[in-house]
This record gives structure tokens, sequence and C-alpha cells, in this order.
């Protein structure tokens, strides 16, 4: 795990001369961190140095490497998993904090980006009196330039930025476990699914039991996406042979058109 810490942070925790380091390999594993103040508080912008995706802890009471590292997992793996990001939580970014380095930023863009999530963050804890946990969401959803998925979009989120780092590890899993393992996983039996919501909105995922995932959806304990938008109805599923193949055949169904998925659940009524 690569923290990339603010001059001020790098102080409150006395880390010592900070090395420069190249983006880490599994982008998961790496964060950039900055110190600010709101209302006479202090507190930490934790932010995926790739995707801009973060969450806001108090600084309060961190005064070393040791409660940082600490307090910045606790942080972390209690606000994937209040986004439906648990999974992606425990599979890439969790076994990162075995090895923990602290180094520099990583360029200019990063330091800029995160100013403007902090300059936000601001607002939300002083005018909103948003608290910490509920500040992250919405910076989740700001617009940033550096992360657009195309120039010609101009700007990205950092949930959107952030889902595809997930889609992209997902298919390289997926890719990885049809080459090294020719005998077949188990005999559990996965399906893709596709969902229509309370807005029309479609949205696809797998799982091993359609009728329990649906009722999850409709707790709103299984997708951010979903929770807002309930009741949800289960309009399509196919069967995979196992979940390598599962998770394929999600990202191809998430890269159709609205009308082709209209097409494809029309095929089975």
């Amino acid at each position: 795990m690569i923290f990339r810490l603010s001059q001020r942070l790098k102080q409150k925790i006395k880390t010592g001369t900070l090395d420069v380091h190249p983006l880490n390999r599994n982008p998961f594993g790496d964060w950039s961190c900055h110190i600010f103040l709101a209302n006479r508080r202090q507190y930490i912008l934790l932010c995926n140095t790739k995707s801009f995706y973060c969450c806001v802890m108090p600084a309060k009471g961190i005064t070393n490497q040791k409660l940082f590292v600490k307090s910045t997992m606790n942080c972390i793996r209690d606000f994937t998993a209040d986004d439906a990001n648990q999974w992606t939580f425990r599979k890439f970014i969790a076994p990162e904090f075995e090895t923990v380095q602290f180094g520099k930023a990583l360029n200019r863009s990063v330091t800029s980006s995160m100013n403007q999530l902090i300059e936000y963050a601001q607002d939300l804890l002083i005018e909103n009196a948003m608290s910490p946990h509920e500040v992250g969401f919405k910076l989740n959803d700001f617009l940033l330039s550096a992360i657009a998925e195309k120039k010609s979009d101009g700007y990205g989120t950092p949930n959107d930025a952030f889902r595809r780092m997930v889609d992209s590890r997902k298919l390289e899993a997926a890719e990885s476990d049809q080459r090294e393992d020719e005998i077949p996983e188990n005999t559990t039996t996965w399906f893709v699914y596709i969902l229509m919501c309370a807005d029309e909105s479609l949205y696809t995922g797998i799982t091993t039991d359609l009728n329990r995932r649906c009722e999850q959806h409709n707790a709103g304990t299984a997708s951010r996406y979903t929770r807002s938008r309930l009741p949800v109805t289960m309009v399509y599923h196919e069967r995979q042979e196992n979940r390598s193949m599962a998770l394929k055949r999600e990202l191809e169904i998430k890269a159709m058109s609205r009308s082709a998925k209209e097409s494809l659940i029309k095929s089975i009524k």
C-alpha cells in the first residue's frame, strides 16, 4: 500500500522524508491523503490516486504512522461496506495493507483535483453540517476533468472511474481463472441477471441465488445504485458454468446499449 501524504499530514504523523513512487501496479493499493480544516476541526481526505474515489475521516487522535494506518484501514473498510463495495475492499484493497509505504504526491494534477474535493468537502461539513462519512458519498459524485473516460466527455466522477477499475480487474481475474484452472470450479451454478429499477434504468449483476439476490436489492443492501431506485424487478437471467464466465458475461452486457439489453430481455419472453 502506498500512502501519498501532503506536507502537513507528513508532519502530523511524523514520517520523515517522503520518497517518490510511481503509481502502484495495483491501483487499489495507491491512496493520496491530505489533511484539512473545517469548523476548526482537522479531517483527512483519503483518495484513491487513480480514480479519486474517496472518503473522509476525523484527524483527531491520529498522531503517528501506526494510528494513521489503522484508522485509514477502518475508514476505507467501513465506507466501502456502506457503498456496496465490500467485495472490492476484501479482494483488492485489504491485502495491500500487509506492506505500507509513504510517499510524495504523484503529480500536480492529482494535487489539484484533491484541492477541488477538499473545497467541496469543507462546504459540506460547514454549510450542510454533514458527517465525514456522509461527505464521502457526495464527493464521489463530484465532476472532475482528470478522470473523464474520454476527452470528449470533459468530466467524470470518482464513482464512475472506480467502477471502471473494478470491472477491469474482474475481467483480468476471469481471464486468469480460465487460463490457470481447466478443472471446473465446483458444481455451483452462476447466473447473470438484469434488474428493471423503479426509474426504468437497468442494472446488471451476477449471483448464485436469483431470489435471494433480488430480495437483497429490494432491501437496499446489495447495491448503492439500486438502493435509490427501489423497487426493482428481475427481468432477465441466464445461466453460466462458473463464476469466471459469469463475470465476463456481466461485463459484456454492461457494455451493451440500452436497445441491445431490451432485445436480450425480450428474447426470453
